[in-house]
């Protein structure tokens, strides 16, 4: 008795059906070399069945199925064969499938199993998208299901980490909705979270669709909401940063996927533990020694007092790029390095989000770390071994973190 693959056990409703004859009918079929038809990457994802699926056809007859189901991950490898109308698709674990094999070329193939009633619809992705989400996207719909006025920042990472925020009007605050992991096969999006240190990840993959300068302001992306059974647009931040002249005070922090080493160490005066810092660790810091940040056309300032209640002030040239800052911290000294950070402002200017990746916080921490050992007279800037010493050990401590703060204009 052939093994039927798992996921065919399950019965989906056809999304857009094909025309098609009673099972028994008979048919002459041209045979068509499909290797070339089929050479490409097409996607399946049906969020009501928790079913997602990926396949990328080889011209050689190979084939990598790459699927969620009912919350969990599956990858394998395997081969195709066609024959008349009749799909086979045979996987390394032993896996197979063989349905009835129907398609619009170039658009959409289905497989089609009358006995079980199952209907796989899978569409042709003309662009690999992995790389277009990169990036910063922002949305005022009601993304959570909050009233008018949210707004919802999604942040992509080269790195496969996803970050969002949102702002909540109800509450005039930011809250941390989480982050996870994604990768993105076609026009697929799956990402995954552990919820439970007890209990495996759980994934979920959606539809996603990259329209490049969609609109006058740039980039759009939109996806299929299952929770709220809507589509959401996001718009890539591109916008021009109105930073000159302007000056912040600090507001809040937000911290998630924050891993590393159990030992405490200490920047300005605060002590730090990578296994459970919290935001309120920054909190303590800011509030204590910060002034304020400021810019300047081609600067970035920030202010702090010292315990004695002088204060001291740290110039840093700065360039804008879309949303993306890099501070070039080693004009404040050679031993530091630069740090790329991305910025976003509310459209009356009135508060900025700034959010640090992994790469960017180690490097913004360490270099403070380095400027106040030099200014203690602790280490020498021109020893590059001691000043990399810095750096390894906060690249040692701090395995990932997502930081987010929240800065308020002066009026």
């Amino acid at each position: 008795m052939k093994k039927i693959f798992k996921l065919m056990t399950v019965a989906l409703v056809a999304m857009c059906g094909f025309t098609s004859c009673d099972k028994d009918c008979e048919h002459d079929f041209i045979e068509v070399d499909y290797s070339k038809k089929l050479a490409g990457t097409w996607t399946c994802v049906d969020a009501e069945n928790e079913f997602a699926e990926a396949l990328i056809f080889n011209a050689d007859g190979s084939v990598t199925s790459t699927g969620v189901f009912e919350g969990g991950y599956y990858e394998k490898k395997g081969t195709y064969k066609i024959k008349g109308n009749q799909m086979t698709l045979s996987f390394e674990d032993g896996d197979y499938m063989e349905s009835r094999f129907e398609m619009v070329e170039g658009e959409v193939f289905s497989l089609v199993d009358d006995e079980l009633d199952v209907h796989f619809n899978y569409n042709y992705c003309e662009n690999d998208l992995s790389k277009e989400i990169v990036g910063m996207w922002v949305s005022t719909q009601e993304t959570f299901g909050q009233k008018n006025g949210s707004v919802a920042i999604n942040t992509f990472n080269e790195d496969g980490k996803a970050y969002v925020t949102a702002f909540v009007p109800e509450i005039d605050s930011y809250i941390n909705q989480g982050e996870s992991d994604y990768k993105v096969i076609g026009n697929m999006l799956i990402t995954w979270v552990k919820y439970d240190p007890n209990l495996p990840e759980l994934y979920t993959a959606i539809e996603i669709d990259i329209i490049p300068n969609g609109t006058e302001l740039g980039d759009i992306m939109t996806s299929y909401n299952p929770v709220y059974g809507t589509t959401v647009s996001f718009l890539r931040v591109k916008q021009s940063l109105n930073l000159t002249g302007k000056v912040y005070d600090y507001s809040a922090a937000y911290v998630t996927n924050a891993k590393g080493a159990d030992e405490d160490f200490t920047i300005l005066n605060t002590t730090f533990n990578m296994a459970n810092i919290k935001a309120g660790d920054f909190d303590m810091m800011y509030r204590s020694v910060l002034s304020c940040f400021e810019f300047e056309a081609d600067l970035f300032k920030y202010k702090f007092r010292r315990d004695d209640g002088l204060e001291m002030e740290f110039d840093t040239p700065f360039t804008v790029e879309g949303n993306k800052v890099t501070l070039d911290m080693s004009a404040v000294n050679p031993a530091c390095r630069s740090v790329e950070m991305y910025m976003f402002q509310d459209q009356d200017d009135c508060q900025l989000h700034m959010y640090m990746p992994t790469s960017a916080f180690i490097n913004y921490f360490a270099n403070l770390d380095v400027i106040a050992l030099v200014t203690e007279g602790k280490i020498d800037p021109t020893d590059a071994a001691a000043v990399e010493k810095v750096f390894a050990d906060m690249e040692a401590r701090v395995e990932s973190i997502n930081v987010s703060f929240v800065l308020k204009a002066r009026e």
